[in-house]
């Protein structure tokens, strides 16, 4: 029968940590500014998640390391204006999308928002592509509509009744409002002033999962 000591073991385990360290200090990750620790960890990130306190966590790492911040072994997080027109750019990034995405399936499929993969992207957008495009969206009837959600999302924020508002909400409330009116006009959801449409806008975005996001 083969039996290990104990001292072969903790060799073993010693081995492997280091081999896991030398690789997580040479990845392209470890020479991005961030947490010593988030070379090897997320669990930090993810207790901050469980707190509800991941973007408030993630806005002092910024203000500490500067506009790029490595917050996991392969997470970054930016705030340029460049990375953002590279990432959300309206021609494509060139990117898959992450896992993260997976929040916004809806009843287990795969909109055009949440589809990972940047080929199968691009064919789902090109169906209706031509409905945000800019000529379109400038149109006097697409564009009064927007006016107009947008006259009601302020007055939504100015009449609340403490004369604050939960901007999470009414801004999800506000863009599945001008969404639906673009793609589907005359037609389209009136959350902003609608309590049933506005229970369908956080089944449908499950915004609420999102609010420690």
């Amino acid at each position: 029968m083969l039996t290990l000591s104990p001292s072969f073991i903790s060799g073993v385990a010693a081995l492997l940590l280091f081999a896991y360290i030398v690789i997580r200090l040479s990845s392209a990750t470890a020479k991005i500014p961030g947490p010593f620790v988030s070379n090897f960890t997320s669990l930090i990130l993810k207790w901050h998640e469980l707190n509800a306190k991941r973007t408030v966590y993630i806005h002092e790492l910024h203000r500490r390391f500067g506009p790029v911040v490595r917050i996991a072994p392969n997470e970054v997080s930016f705030t340029s204006v460049a990375a953002i027109k590279e990432i959300y750019g309206s021609g494509g990034s060139g990117y898959d999308k992450t896992e993260f995405y997976n929040l916004f399936q809806v009843y287990g499929k795969r909109t055009m928002f949440s589809t990972l993969v940047k080929g199968d992207h691009a064919k789902r957008r090109r169906m209706i592509g031509d409905r945000y495009a800019n000529s379109n969206v400038m149109k006097a009837a697409p564009l009064a509509g927007i006016k107009e959600r947008s006259k009601r999302f302020l007055e939504r924020c100015v009449e609340s009744p403490d004369r604050t508002a939960d901007v999470f909400v009414t801004l999800h409330a506000y863009a599945c409002d001008c969404v639906t009116h673009q793609l589907f006009h005359p037609y389209g959801s009136n959350c902003l002033q609608d309590d049933d449409d506005e229970e369908m806008m956080h089944q449908v975005a499950a915004d609420d999962s999102l609010q420690s996001e």
